[in-house]
C-alpha cells in the first residue's frame, strides 16, 4: 500500500508545484499560460512559492534580449534600453507602476489617506514620473557595464536579480500587514510561513550560487544582502507613510531591490 501511494504522491506534488508556478507566471506576467485551467489551480497566495521561478523568467527573457542586441552589434545603451522594453512588455510594466504610484504617493500626500488615494489613482504625477526616469536610467546604465562580461553570465545575472526580488515580494507580503481592505495584495493574500520559506529558498539559495558562479562569490552575497536591505527601507517608510503595504509597494520593493542588486554586480565584475 505504502509502495503504490509514495508513486502517486510524488507526482501529485510534481504536478502541484506545476500549477503553482503557472499561477505565478500568469500573475506576474502577460505570457500565455497552457494548461492552468485542467490543473485545479492553487490560489495566488500557495503559488508565490514560485514567484522567484517566475522571475527568472522574466529576467532571462531581458537578459537574452540584451545579448542579442549586443552580439548583432548595435550601441550597448540601446541594447539595454530593448532589454528594459522586453522585461516591461513581458511583465505589462507591472512592478514599475507600483514605483511610480508610492512616489506620487508618498511624495505628494501629506497624510496616509491622501497618500493612498494618490497611489489608487491611474494617472502620473511628477514624483512617479521622475522616479521612473531615474530607475529607468540607472537600470540601463548597470545592464550596458554587465555587458562585459560573457554572454552566459549576463543572462544568469539578471535572471537572478528578477527571481531574488520577487522572492523578497513574498516575504514583505508574509511580514507586513496590508495597508487597505482591498486592492491587489488583500486579493492574493497572505502567505504561509512555509510558502515564504520555499520561495527565500529558490530565490536566495538558488539564484545566489547561480550568481557566484556567473561572476563571484563576494558579489554574489553582497548583491543579496543589498537587496534585503533595499526592500527593508522600502517596508519601513510604507510603515511610516501608510501603515503596511499595497501592491504599489510591493512593485516598487521589486523594482527597486533588482536594481541595487544589479549595482552589486556592475561594482563587483571584477573582484576575485
Amino acid at each position: 500500500m505504502n509502495d503504490d501511494s509514495q508513486p502517486h504522491s510524488e507526482a501529485a506534488g510534481r504536478i502541484r508545484l506545476f500549477a503553482e508556478f503557472l499561477v505565478a507566471l500568469r500573475f506576474l506576467t502577460r505570457l500565455p499560460v497552457p494548461f492552468l485551467r485542467t490543473l485545479d489551480p492553487p490560489p495566488v497566495c500557495r503559488a508565490m512559492g514560485m514567484f522567484p521561478v517566475a522571475g527568472a523568467m522574466v529576467g532571462g527573457i531581458s537578459g537574452a534580449v540584451l545579448v542579442l542586441f549586443h552580439l548583432a552589434r548595435l550601441p550597448d545603451l540601446f541594447s539595454a534600453a530593448a532589454a528594459l522594453a522586453a522585461g516591461a512588455i513581458v511583465t505589462g510594466a507591472l512592478h514599475e507602476d507600483g514605483l511610480a504610484d508610492i512616489a506620487d504617493g508618498f511624495g505628494g500626500g501629506q497624510t496616509r489617506e491622501q497618500r493612498l488615494d494618490i497611489m489608487r489613482d491611474s494617472r502620473i504625477g511628477t514624483y512617479g514620473g521622475l522616479a521612473l526616469g531615474l530607475v529607468t536610467l540607472a537600470r540601463a546604465s548597470l545592464l550596458t557595464a554587465l555587458l562585459a562580461l560573457p554572454s552566459g553570465s549576463v543572462v544568469i545575472l539578471m535572471a537572478t536579480a528578477a527571481a531574488f526580488s520577487r522572492a523578497l515580494m513574498v516575504d514583505l507580503v508574509w511580514a507586513t500587514r496590508p495597508a487597505r481592505h482591498d486592492g491587489l495584495s488583500v486579493m492574493a493574500g497572505r502567505p504561509s510561513r512555509n510558502t515564504t520559506l520555499l520561495a527565500l529558498s529558490i530565490g536566495g539559495i538558488g539564484g545566489g550560487v547561480a550568481a557566484a558562479f556567473a561572476l563571484n562569490p563576494a558579489g554574489s552575497v553582497l548583491a543579496l544582502v543589498a537587496a534585503g536591505m533595499t526592500v527593508a527601507a522600502v517596508r519601513g517608510l510604507a510603515m511610516r507613510k501608510i501603515g503596511g503595504q499595497t501592491g504599489d509597494v510591493l512593485g516598487a520593493a521589486q523594482v527597486l531591490s533588482e536594481t541595487a542588486m544589479l549595482a552589486v554586480y556592475a561594482a563587483t565584475l571584477y573582484l576575485p
